[in-house]
């Protein structure tokens, strides 16, 4: 619906100023309207709004239960079920579609218009689809103090508790090939975390040290490293998971009521691809109500964006993605207006 109005709005600005658009840039923005929607390539949680849960016992209960995980999730905030009052007596108002698995576990589908809605209205933020990818570092040791690195290859249960949480909480997980990461520790700096996160692609580091107290016990020294700085916890498997989506939650979500608009210039634009993909890159996030293109300046597009929450909102999760990336502090006048490179 959104694309739809953009591309139709592109039309009647080209008619109403032709003098000012170059003959180049009018060619491919018309040729825009030949172009179905191409996939935007910030990080992104697809099935943000899906849930399985156990449905062994009341169906009613299940249905609950996967509101309850999707509401969580959503919003970020761990309360954010019992801040939904008389909104739990139908859960199934809210739901798009769902099935039984063979498992007798239930798989709900919701409606993320409603969800975020009924977030709204509980005065709960919002959490889109665009999160940090977080690679997670986990080094077990055992009762004789020897410790081991859980990889991508490896079949640990400890990687699939991690996993399990991770999907509650809608947190994009990234897992190392190699077991090789001897030489870090919880007071390893920083920068030297958040570069191992960059050979994998993933905006934060998880650094847990575990030991097991040798009956099935396993405490776990959590280290999260981000563009934020650092945080720690000390806990079971998931305090890392935990720790993660809360300190994220409260950098990236934006408020389900506030809406400010933010002018948005990318410049890097220099043909029709790069037109299309950064078009279809800010119509795409979760954050984004609206996009209008206001001015064409060589290689270099004005947008007024309708968002939730603010531009500093906007601007953390932008950075995610690494599509459009933001220029030289020094490079930008002091106004409120975001300065992006594309990149392709």
């Amino acid at each position: 619906m959104r694309k739809t109005k953009v591309r139709k709005n592109i039309v009647l600005w080209l008619q109403k100023l032709p003098m000012k658009v170059p003959s180049r840039a009018s060619r491919w923005l018309l040729l825009l309207m030949s172009l179905a929607g191409m996939p935007a390539l910030a990080a992104s949680v697809s099935d943000l709004y899906q849930v399985t849960v156990p449905a062994t016992g009341n169906r009613d209960a299940a249905f609950l239960e996967a509101l309850k995980t999707v509401v969580v999730r959503a919003s970020g905030r761990r309360d954010a079920a019992a801040r939904l009052g008389g909104a739990l007596n139908n859960p199934r108002q809210y739901v798009q579609r769902f099935g039984f698995l063979a498992d007798d576990s239930l798989q709900v589908a919701f409606d993320s218009i409603s969800i975020e809605r009924l977030l709204g209205q509980a005065g709960l933020p919002i959490w889109g689809r665009e999160r940090p990818a977080t690679l997670v570092l986990l080094s077990v040791a055992g009762p004789t103090g020897t410790a081991n690195w859980v990889d991508a290859a490896s079949g640990a249960a400890e990687r699939d508790a991690i996993a399990r949480a991770a999907s509650q909480r809608g947190l994009p997980l990234v897992w190392p090939d190699s077991p090789e990461y001897g030489q870090l520790g919880a007071e390893s700096a920083a920068a030297v975390l958040l570069q191992t996160a960059a050979h994998y692609g993933a905006n934060a580091v998880l650094l847990g040290q575990g030991r097991s107290d040798g009956a099935g016990g396993l405490t776990v020294r959590w280290t999260l490293a981000s563009a934020e700085g650092t945080a720690e916890t000390t806990g079971a498997l998931d305090a890392g998971v935990q720790l993660a989506a809360d300190t994220f939650a409260r950098v990236y979500a934006a408020s389900g009521s506030a809406v400010d608009s933010v002018q948005v210039e990318v410049s890097g634009i220099d043909d029709m691809d790069a037109y299309a993909s950064t078009l279809n890159y800010l119509e795409g996030m979760t954050l984004v109500r609206g996009v209008a293109l206001e001015q064409i300046q060589g290689e270099t597009l004005q947008f007024r964006l309708t968002v939730r929450g603010d531009a500093t909102v906007l601007r953390r999760t932008l950075a995610l993605g690494g599509k459009l990336v933001p220029q030289p502090a020094g490079a930008a006048p002091a106004d409120n207006r975001l300065r992006l490179r594309y990149q392709p």
